[in-house]
């Protein structure tokens, strides 16, 4: 089993992979509690050891344990889209997600060939705000200047078919532009992580990248201590589009936040949030979610990214339904109706 989860793991972003998710072959959740609700075995899936998903998901752990002693808890590293198959299918209890993967994979969108039934969300965790960067020594100064001046951008997207890297195509699609074109004029896109292309990008090798990204990413505060760079900010047509298309909500990237960012941008967010199955059981899906809920305080230790999260926030999840367990927590807490 740990050689398949390994595997599955690794192979997370492909789109092959993600079109064998639709089907009904699943093993039984792993999730556990007993009659007093003291004792779980939970695990969830998120991304590569030692990144910002990894802390969230070891947060979230720790609460379980804070709040239900004796818990056993597990993080499995992880990848977003895969996250959705590794949860439905039972390796995991809850998974890390962007919103975006949910709703493509509950309503059969691609990357996923099928409408896959069981994913249920959870909790808002926090925002991943759009980042078109790009180095001041490129010379592109907007967004648009890309497709109407034919410029040939080297850029690096992501993991080929990852839902971050899908983004990128929905936002070169509001310009009127795409990969295909970018490259017609010269230009080449790198399906490359973020923050591997840093390197690239300091030599001159690469313009820029494009991604959602927590706020600061520490990726960007590293490379702008040795190259210039800047973010390009999106139009109101292409958040309007961004909106609809990915779920997204109009962020602003506010001045200060980084040295290099000296006015406001104006940008979208995409939500990460916790997912799981209509598999796991209503009590082990309540109790976190009140683990997490009455440990508020602690997560903000944890990461600056849980701040965003509010006993106000906590709830705004979308994508695919609201597990029962989480919604019971909600209405018992005034937070839902």
């Amino acid at each position: 089993m740990k050689k398949l989860v390994k595997g599955l793991a690794i192979l997370s972003t492909s789109i092959m992979l993600l079109a064998g998710c639709g089907g009904e072959k699943t093993e039984k959740s792993t999730a556990q509690a007993d009659s007093k609700s003291s004792e779980m075995k939970v695990t969830i899936a998120g991304g590569s050891a030692g990144g910002l998903w990894s802390t969230i998901g070891e947060g979230i752990g720790e609460t379980l344990k804070r709040q239900y002693p004796g818990t056993t808890f597990t993080y499995q590293p992880g990848q977003d889209g895969a996250n959705i198959m590794t949860v439905t299918s039972g390796q995991a209890d809850f998974g890390i997600v962007s919103a975006a993967a949910a709703k493509w994979a509950y309503n059969g969108e691609k990357p996923y060939s099928s409408k896959i039934d069981k994913v249920r969300t959870v909790a808002f965790l926090h925002p991943m705000p759009y980042h078109f960067t790009v180095s001041e020594d490129s010379g592109i100064n907007s967004i648009e200047q890309i497709g109407e001046e034919k410029i040939p951008a080297v850029l690096a997207v992501n993991t080929k078919d990852s839902p971050m890297e899908i983004s990128n195509r929905i936002v070169f699609d509001a310009y009127g532009t795409n990969y295909k074109e970018i490259e017609k004029n010269g230009g080449k896109i790198q399906y490359t992580a973020v923050s591997k292309a840093n390197d690239q990008i300091k030599d001159n090798k690469m313009d820029g990248s494009v991604s959602p990204l927590p706020t600061p990413a520490g990726n960007l505060m590293e490379l702008n201590s040795s190259k210039a760079i800047k973010v390009l900010p999106l139009s109101d047509n292409a958040i309007k589009h961004l909106e609809k298309e990915l779920d997204a909500k109009p962020y602003t990237i506010k001045a200060g936040t980084y040295p290099f960012v000296k006015e406001d941008i104006p940008t979208v967010s995409i939500d990460t949030i916790l997912v799981t199955s209509s598999d796991v059981p209503d009590e082990v899906v309540y109790n976190l979610t009140k683990a997490m809920y009455e440990n508020l305080d602690y997560l903000y230790t944890v990461h600056q990214s849980f701040e965003a999260m509010t006993e106000e926030t906590i709830a705004e999840v979308s994508g695919a339904p609201l597990h029962p367990g989480a919604e019971k927590f909600y209405k018992e807490v005034g937070i839902l109706k």
